[in-house]
């Protein structure tokens, strides 16, 4: 019996809403109770209901973390697709479709994280733990579709191109720290 090819074709975009969702749950809290200790938190209310207050706070971070996982997503996707180019001899394009099963794992591990919503680092691990199983899995199926140099020279330069974007962000944001730092310290 053969099954529509793209039935799984959503499964990735559930799996960031499902991680989206757990992880904005388990920093809205964290974010209310810091709220709570400066002492905004009753100001607030005092603009908005609890329930108003907690929606929107929840709201802002579920778009945060929904945009950030597209992106990476959109990326992940662009420097895949490129390490193909690169590594693998095909006419017809079916290594794609053979990676595509790999998205249940991130589905089941989006639904995994609700059970730990109100423990960020429980979430966090959840995320971390089931990339590491779709990395396998894709080490698996790219060492079937190619020969070992091949396969060795893809995982390579996708580490490669990760590690880059890793260090230019990082970069960035500690030259931003850095800028706001002395702005604020030391006014001219």
């Amino acid at each position: 019996m053969r099954t529509n090819v793209y039935l799984l074709s959503y499964a990735p975009l559930i799996s960031i809403l499902l991680f989206s969702t757990s992880l904005a749950i388990a920093t809205s809290e964290i974010a209310l109770r810091w709220l709570r200790q400066v002492g905004v938190y009753s100001e607030l209310l005092q603009i908005l209901s609890a329930r108003d207050t907690k929606l929107l706070v929840w709201l802002g971070f579920l778009v945060i973390y929904f945009m950030v996982f597209s992106t990476l997503k959109l990326v992940s996707d662009t420097i895949n697709q490129l390490g193909f180019a690169f590594f693998l001899k095909e006419q017809i394009g079916t290594t794609l479709g053979m990676l595509r099963p790999g998205a249940i794992l991130l589905l089941v591990g989006g639904c995994a994280s609700f059970a730990f919503m109100t423990s960020f680092p429980l979430v966090c691990g959840v995320l971390g733990i089931s990339f590491l199983i779709y990395f396998i899995f894709y080490t698996i199926q790219i060492s079937k579709m190619t020969s070992t140099a091949g396969a060795v020279g893809l995982i390579l330069f996708l580490c490669l191109m990760w590690g880059i974007l890793i260090a230019g962000l990082v970069w960035l944001i500690l030259t931003l720290l850095n800028s706001f730092g002395q702005a604020i310290l030391f006014e001219t």
